[in-house]
């Protein structure tokens, strides 16, 4: 039987009764397309039946109300009378509020329709119940009666509206019918506290099963109203937390994120707020300064720090610069902190904000002890020696450089001494560049011993050894420590089971203000040829006429050496 069929039968079943009533009367589909409408239903929704015919009147719901209209239609099908609904709907004057109540029609719905916007007014005004029920009815909240042992006696239509379930079929049931499994022992538990006499609301958080299955989580407060003669039941009320629940897995996932992130990364990490008080660690910032963690989980960074500085080489200088970085809230800061057991951190401190203001202090710390030692390692290799560990000729100029300098500011002198260790090449020859190199270390130590704390031994290259002897105040300090190094030297060693003993020649050189270094190096080598010209193992100080002899020498070399070629 067609929907036209089925109107145009129940249009003469009714007669002219329907049609003159003075509340609306439909015929509707279970999909919710009109059938038929007297004119009273015609004059609530502005058009016509010819126009309304086959529309679908859910169009003119509210769409908070959309829901409950669904359930109750569905509802409908174990009911012959439906439950008495209150709607809003779009009407010809604007949207309206209506009571409407289903009776099954063959397939159909017949439903009638009452206008009580203007009732509900005066009554809103004039009545504290009505208007209470409105704000009820209509509240984001859903609000539901219980009997002691938890079944559900009544329920607002929010309860519709927000979770799909019909009021009427939730009648009688237990309240955890509609409650997920997972969250029934915490609400047994809060409804137990709350039945006991003169107990106090009690509040938890559970997962409400909607009508398709999903689920979604509610604050729930209990209420013992089991005393009061009007209800004479407990009190539920709740509200949707999804942003809640939300807003606090974001956190946890944020701080787990952050709390792995902070454990995973090689560097101590240290922040605190405003006052010094710590606000987060990680085990690596213990672990680095042996701070034990009952310190730390007490919060107390006055404590902490106290433990931690006493391991530095200046707790004070680190102390002070903290202090500063709290006087000036902006600042950043890089630099290193030196451990009394050798340790060096790189530490580095920035301010830590929340809504573009400062809050507290973030300090890292980063363990460069392997670092340092490789870069001091490093700029030592480029200063010094290899085989010795004497200074190389580079530090040595620069140490002559300095010396020269000081001079302008003080009426003293310096000396430079070039030693040459005399047939040395016999050693390597007789006995390998190994022994060589181990007489090499040996003479170095004995070279060292013969000298002041404020001189600079050297070694210049192959068997030639430097001395700079500075701040002097008589120039025979220097001609004395000249003659100790020749008499150390020649004291036999023992080497590959032999007994070696070396002799040495040695020039000094002086320079004073205004002296040049390469020319000081020059002079003292120029003196020590003039010692192995006098026969070696002796000191010669350097004088002019040792420079012009050179020059002699060098060009008769340089005569000879052209006649033969």
């Amino acid at each position: 039987m067609t929907g036209s069929t089925v109107a145009c039968r129940f249009a003469g079943d009714v007669g002219d009764l329907a049609v003159a009533l003075a509340d609306p009367v439909m015929l509707m589909s279970r999909d919710g397309d009109l059938r038929w409408g007297n004119a009273a239903a015609e004059r609530l929704f502005g058009i016509t039946l010819a126009e309304g015919v086959g529309r679908n009147m859910l169009e003119f719901l509210h769409p908070d109300d959309a829901g409950i209209a669904l359930v109750a239609i569905e509802a409908m099908e174990h009911k012959e009378i439906g439950t008495l609904l209150e709607l809003r709907i779009r009407g010809a004057e604007g949207w309206r509020l209506v009571e409407v109540r289903g009776a099954s029609y063959g397939d159909d719905l017949l439903l009638a329709v009452r206008d009580i916007s203007d009732r509900r007014r005066w009554e809103v005004a004039s009545d504290e119940t009505a208007a209470f029920r409105a704000l009820i009815q209509n509240s984001a909240s859903i609000s539901l009666v219980l009997e002691r042992d938890g079944d559900v006696r009544s329920s607002s239509s929010v309860v519709t509206r927000l979770l799909g379930h019909d009021q009427e079929r939730l009648e009688g049931l237990p309240l955890a019918g509609i409650v997920d499994e997972r969250d029934r022992d915490a609400l047994a538990s809060a409804l137990r506290a709350v039945a006991e006499p003169g107990a106090s609301p009690a509040t938890v958080d559970v997962r409400l099963v909607d009508r398709n299955g999903g689920v979604v989580p509610f604050a729930l407060t209990f209420t013992n109203l089991l005393d009061d003669p009007t209800l004479a039941g407990i009190l539920a009320t709740g509200h949707d937390i999804s942003d809640r629940v939300v807003a606090v897995t974001e956190l946890r996932e944020s701080n787990s994120l952050l709390a792995t992130t902070l454990e995973a990364t090689s560097e101590g990490i240290l922040v605190v707020d405003q006052s010094g008080r710590i606000s987060m660690f990680n085990h690596r910032f213990a672990e680095m300064w042996h701070v034990p963690e009952h310190l730390l989980d007490a919060r107390d960074g006055g404590r902490v720090l106290a433990w931690a500085v006493e391991q530095l080489v200046d707790p004070d200088d680190f102390l002070a610069q903290a202090h500063q970085l709290y006087l000036t809230p902006e600042a950043q800061t890089r630099d290193l902190v030196y451990f009394a057991d050798g340790r060096v951190f790189e530490r580095s401190s920035r301010p830590r904000r929340s809504a573009d203001e400062v809050v507290g202090r973030v300090w890292s710390f980063r363990d460069v002890t392997e670092h340092e030692r490789l870069k001091q390692q490093l700029a030592h290799e480029a200063l010094h020696d290899s085989l010795t560990g004497l200074a190389n000729k580079s530090l040595f100029c620069d140490r002559i450089d300095h010396a020269l300098a000081r001079l302008a500011r003080t009426d003293r002198r310096v000396a430079v001494l070039f030693v040459d260790l005399d047939e040395f090449k016999n050693v390597n020859d007789t006995l390998g560049h190994w022994a060589g190199d181990a007489l090499l270390v040996q003479l170095s130590d004995r070279l060292t011993g013969q000298l002041r704390l404020a001189d600079t031994a050297a070694r210049l290259g192959g068997d030639e050894f430097a001395v700079l002897v500075d701040d002097l105040t008589d120039e025979a300090v220097a001609a004395d420590i000249a003659q100790r190094i020749i008499d150390a030297l020649q004291v036999p060693i023992n080497l590959a089971s032999r007994r070696v003993s070396l002799t040495a020649s040695v020039g000094v050189a002086y320079g004073s203000e205004g002296a040049d270094t390469d020319e000081l190096l020059r002079n003292a080598d120029i003196a020590m040829y003039a010692a192995k010209a006098a026969g070696k193992n002796c000191v010669r100080v350097y004088t002019p006429e040792m420079h012009a002899s050179a020059l002699d020498r060098f060009e008769s070399q340089s005569a000879r050496s052209t006649r033969i070629a």
